[in-house]
């Protein structure tokens, strides 16, 4: 579907207007002033436009599929465009088999998602680092209940097998512990990940917050998602604004509604997997598996 968005900048004081032309799922071109060509034109005038979140649901494969349609109910409607997700395993066996069965519990989502996997510190290996090297597992999520577990790692043999690829690896703390002991620990291991240059998301992500800019950049996502910008794909959220409160109208994925207001259920199965190329590399870093 081909169409332009006239986007008027008048929160900055000017009647300057954006234009963006979607094409092919992506934004193909941004112009700052209005585009005159014979395609259909959605005007922004009285709306606010956002880039489309990137938010966490980490091991979705313990969950029932009842579950995961709901979760990814509750993240469509709160402006989601791609989910980050994991598949938990014990052991490298179970990896190709649990990613299998994150995908199935997937495969009706209306919105992107990228697979990382989940585990125990205690069994991350370079084994498990070529596994990530070879399938393009852009992250590990390594599950923790005290720090100390994160030190038992023989770190060097890790970074050695994840040269090539570069796995982004950050740990989960649990979230009943005190906060401050939960900070102590994230900045130990903030020390422990830039001694051995081990690729980290250095600030603790939380379930239902979309990931900030530097977290899209380190996973390779950004700026293909999360940005408005020429090559991007199209993906944004509507907002109605009264200048005080805001009330989000529609999401949408590759130029395509997924969410308008109450109607939830469209575009089921819509959704594709991002594979990340490249973790840490901007620009054309993702494809998607059909």
């Amino acid at each position: 579907m081909r169409y332009i968005i006239e986007r008027p900048l008048q929160s900055l004081g000017t009647d300057t207007m954006l234009s963006y032309l979607v094409d092919s799922q992506k934004i193909s071109y941004v112009s700052q002033g209005p585009l005159r060509m014979n395609v259909m034109k959605m005007s922004m005038q009285g709306l606010k436009m956002i880039p489309g979140h990137i938010s966490p649901l980490m091991s979705l494969n313990r969950l029932p599929i009842e579950k995961v349609k709901q979760r990814l109910g509750e993240r469509v409607r709160s402006g989601t465009t791609t989910l980050l997700t994991s598949a938990e395993i014990n052991y490298l066996h179970e990896a190709e088999t649990e990613l299998k069965r994150t995908r199935h519990l997937l495969v009706s989502s209306s919105i992107d998602y990228c697979i990382g996997l989940s585990m125990s510190p205690e069994k991350i290996s370079p084994q498990i680092m070529s596994f990530c090297r070879k399938r393009k597992i852009p992250f590990i999520q390594l599950i923790c209940m005290d720090f100390k577990q994160l030190t038992h790692v023989i770190w060097e043999r890790i970074r050695e097998a994840n040269f090539d690829y570069g796995t982004v690896i950050f740990p989960s703390f649990p979230s009943h512990i005190d906060m401050k002991l939960k900070k102590t620990w994230q900045r130990k291991w903030n020390e422990l990940a830039t001694k051995f240059q081990i690729p980290t998301l250095f600030n603790e992500i939380i379930e239902n917050e979309p990931l900030p800019l530097p977290s899209l950049k380190m996973l390779g996502i950004y700026p293909v998602k999360g940005g408005l910008f020429t090559g991007s794909d199209a993906d944004y959220c509507i907002l109605a604004t009264d200048g005080v409160n805001e009330t989000l109208k529609s999401v949408i994925v590759r130029g395509t509604i997924v969410y308008s207001e109450n109607l939830l259920e469209r575009q089921q199965g819509y959704g594709k997997e991002i594979i990340v190329i490249k973790p840490r590399r901007f620009g054309e870093s993702l494809i998607s598996r059909v």
